[in-house]
């Protein structure tokens, strides 16, 4: 599993100080639209992407559900499905009987700028889900997967097999993977200069005096 190795480090990370980070490195577009939110609040997800771009279609497919059946059978330990989905206000690809599939093969999560369906069964489960909304409308008909394992467009933003998305209660941000050991690297050194700087403004040092000392905020 890529980023295997810096679990620690993002687990105690979140989505703003990546974006900070991003930043700071002239990196500065790499937030999903924030349509794109948790089921829960409390729902986390951080890991490699896998991706999967479904199209608006009128008619049943031969095979239906094909596509996106192989990429759940694909999925290894740490993954995360990325799914664009063009017909968005119609249907939903994901629902809880894929969540159980992709629990079943350990994957982390899976993020959508389209909807999903099953609210109360994925929720139980626990499976991170981040999604633009819900529908009861199945996908069947409706949309079907064209292509899976290359770059997509999701919620606006670029992403390739193989980044590191990360997502929270304040969004999702996807990392491209030529700079997200560098990326982490950077977000580790300020979650702990934030816990400093955290610690005086909480004993009544100074906004101003503090972010002059430090240069975090």
């Amino acid at each position: 599993m890529r980023y295997r190795c810096y679990h620690d480090c993002l687990a105690k990370c979140a989505s703003a100080v990546l974006m900070d980070v991003m930043d700071a490195m002239n990196v500065r577009r790499q937030c999903l639209d924030p349509r794109v939110r948790p089921l829960l609040p409390s729902m986390r997800i951080w890991g490699e992407a896998v991706t999967i771009h479904l199209e608006a279609v009128n008619e049943l497919p031969v095979r239906p559900f094909q596509l996106e059946l192989e990429l759940v059978d694909s999925l290894q330990e740490g993954q995360v499905v990325v799914a664009h989905c063009e017909a968005r206000e119609l249907s939903a690809f994901w629902g809880g009987l894929l969540s159980n599939a992709a629990l079943g093969r350990k994957a982390a999560g899976v993020i959508t700028d389209g909807a999903v369906r099953d609210y109360a069964e994925i929720t139980e489960l626990g499976f991170p889900t981040f999604a633009a909304g819900l529908t009861p409308y199945d996908s069947l008909g409706r949309m079907d997967g064209k292509r899976r394992n290359l770059p997509i467009t999701c919620g606006g933003v670029r992403v390739c097999p193989g980044d590191l998305v990360f997502g929270d209660v304040d969004g999702v941000v996807v990392v491209p993977q030529d700079i997200a050991e560098r990326v982490i690297d950077k977000a580790w050194e300020k979650v702990n200069a934030e816990s400093t700087v955290r610690a005086e403004l909480r004993a009544g040092a100074g906004a101003v005096a503090t972010f002059q000392k430090y240069g975090v905020l």
